[in-house]
């Protein structure tokens, strides 16, 4: 009876999870919920992972991946990947190599939370297809993701079950040899024969099938606007309203992270 009823509970989540019919934070609690509610957790086992040490660090890296965006440090990223990426190939290489290294210490979710906002930026000024960017940075953090135990949540979960079967935790970079082989096998793949695979699909294409037009938008500061005459930083608009401007249009002209321009 209880492994059918923890059956219906899977499917049920799992339904719940696909359609997102309710956010995934509420059906997870809800999950939570129905396990205790029919006993088949104790109240102790059904909170036990809060006090677990991969939950705890999974949470400090979502604060590290906050104070990377907030002191400009991703910013300082874009502005090389603009600078640098002269050829798809070259800007490929560049987007591969720092989601890499970045999703190797962070959540490789939040990583690439960080970095997608840069690379469809960098695309339209490239004129490069954003999925031909989007596929290769989604893979790439996978990649570095493997190399060091923080890089994933799921890394962290089988240290600390190893940890209570009496096997013992894993060190920091236990996994970086085998990690570091399939990141440069990964990012010598995607360059020589991943990139002529990938789909060539224009940005507002990306943007209706996944909906970016909900959080993607244009202001415009007329004469009288408290912004006028002040720079992006100076506004303070990111810390006051939670949003991160990615482009200045004057007239012809874009600048892209125009954080010093007035």
């Amino acid at each position: 009876m209880e492994t059918a009823l923890v059956l219906i509970i899977i499917v049920v989540a799992v339904g719940l999870f696909a359609t997102e019919k309710l956010p995934v934070d509420q059906v997870a609690l809800l999950v939570l919920a129905v396990l205790l509610l029919f006993g088949l957790v104790t109240p102790t086992e059904g909170i036990s992972g809060l006090s677990n040490p991969a939950t705890v660090t999974v949470a400090a890296m979502f604060v590290l991946s906050a104070g990377l965006q907030k002191t400009g440090a991703v910013t300082a990223l874009g502005n090389l990947l603009v600078r640098l990426g002269r050829n798809q190939t070259l800007l490929l290489a560049l987007i591969m190599s720092g989601i890499g290294l970045v999703s190797a210490f962070i959540n490789n979710t939040a990583a690439v939370a960080m970095f997608l906002p840069l690379v469809l930026t960098t695309a339209a000024a490239r004129e490069v297809s954003a999925s031909k960017l989007l596929i290769p940075l989604s893979f790439a953090s996978q990649f570095g993701g493997v190399c060091t135990l923080i890089g994933t949540s799921t890394n962290l979960l089988v240290s600390a079950i190893a940890e209570r079967s009496g096997i013992g935790a894993f060190s920091m970079f236990e996994f970086a040899g085998l990690g570091l082989i399939l990141f440069t096998a990964g990012i010598v793949y995607i360059l020589l024969f991943g990139r002529w695979l990938l789909p060539d699909r224009r940005t507002t294409q990306l943007t209706q099938n996944y909906q970016l037009g909900e959080y993607i938008t244009e202001m415009r500061v007329t004469q009288g606007s408290p912004f006028a005459g002040k720079t992006v930083l100076e506004t303070k608009i990111g810390d006051s309203q939670d949003i991160t401007v990615l482009e200045l249009l004057r007239g012809e002209r874009k600048l892209w992270e125009p954080l010093h321009e007035p």
